[in-house]
């Protein structure tokens, strides 16, 4: 065989066995919510360029910042849904910036699936205000599966998001599993649950977990494929991402990753009254390379899409943790 015929086909060979790091995919990038200190600004020029300027392109408008004895918010989810005009502030500074909404169906429907006419619906009129190039999609009503939502539910949203824009993605996100009695500590349990997941999912277009696996002894998190094993952040990543490849390999894939501490969703007079200081001590957001990780499991599982979920939690605007997000943002997404 001519010496230049085995050289091809050595570089071809060489190619082919290079691991899924080694072929890296730049990923889409995107975060629900900012710290409460940058989101009370409500200085969406700000906010947004910030994003971008860190290879961030998706924006899910959320503004809770405290979980627990009571769900609290900015409130200013209100920016981003109807009524609306094409020169809010909001819609205004996500085009200048390049930035893609995420839709909160929840705030446009009610999960009981009672639509308004065509004519009157509220993701045309906040397609309107934004531009249908800067909505990137709608997420649906959030994990069904957990939430107890039928399969009707969400299969009329989907529905009715067709409707109005044919060509726009429904986002569907899960719970993952949690290995404690009364949810998935079983085998039974995970397998039914894990099959509702996938038939509800039928109804979706990007699919994904929420992936919050840190730390594991508060979290509790198992993975498909993983019996009653607690994981550690990058088995979760890479898990939920692979399972969903398996099972729904027609679908788009995505990532739900974690980038808050579960101490900073209670407030501080709940969290000195549930939890031992030496407990405390330990709960922190992933540190930056728990987030890298997070997020090139994933990739290598095959999301092409990571969305950072909690830093509205985070009450400074330059905490460690939403530094740690928008750096390495900045590296998966292609931007550094």
């Amino acid at each position: 065989m001519p010496f230049i015929i085995v050289l091809v086909l050595m570089i071809v060979m060489s190619c082919q066995r290079q691991p899924a790091s080694a072929q890296t995919l730049t990923l889409t990038v995107g975060v629900a919510g900012v710290p409460m200190g940058l989101g009370q600004t409500r200085d969406y020029d700000l906010i947004f360029e910030q994003l971008a300027a860190n290879g961030i392109s998706l924006f899910y408008p959320v503004f809770q910042y405290v979980e627990a004895p009571v769900a609290e918010s900015l409130g200013f989810e209100v920016d981003f849904i109807p009524p609306c005009r094409r020169d809010d502030p909001s819609f205004a500074a996500m085009r200048r910036h390049g930035i893609k909404l995420i839709v909160p169906s929840n705030l446009l429907y009610a999960p009981e699936g009672q639509f308004p006419a065509l004519a009157d619906d509220p993701l045309a009129a906040l397609i309107a205000c934004a531009g249908r190039e800067a909505v990137f999609g709608v997420l649906s009503f959030d994990e069904p599966v957990h939430n107890g939502l039928s399969i009707e539910t969400t299969r009329d949203l989907y529905n009715r998001v067709k409707d109005v824009a044919p060509d726009m993605p429904v986002l569907m996100v899960h719970a993952p599993l949690v290995i404690e009695e009364g949810r998935h500590g079983t085998q039974a349990a995970r397998r039914a649950y894990l099959s509702l997941v996938a038939e509800q999912s039928r109804h979706a277009d990007i699919v994904g977990f929420s992936t919050y696996p840190v730390p594991p002894m508060v979290a509790k998190m198992g993975a498909p494929g993983q019996g009653d094993a607690v994981v550690d952040h990058i088995t979760a990543a890479r898990e939920y991402v692979a399972w969903l490849r398996r099972t729904l390999p027609e679908k788009r894939i995505m990532s739900v990753i974690q980038n808050f501490s579960y101490a900073d969703q209670f407030s501080p007079a709940l969290l000195a009254e549930v939890a031992p200081p030496e407990l405390i001590a330990v709960v922190k957001a992933p540190t930056a390379t728990e987030l890298a990780e997070m997020a090139r499991a994933s990739e290598e599982a095959g999301a092409e899409l990571v969305i950072w979920y909690g830093a509205g939690f985070t009450k400074p605007a330059d905490a460690q943790s939403w530094l740690d997000t928008l750096a390495v943002s900045a590296r998966i997404s292609g931007q550094r």
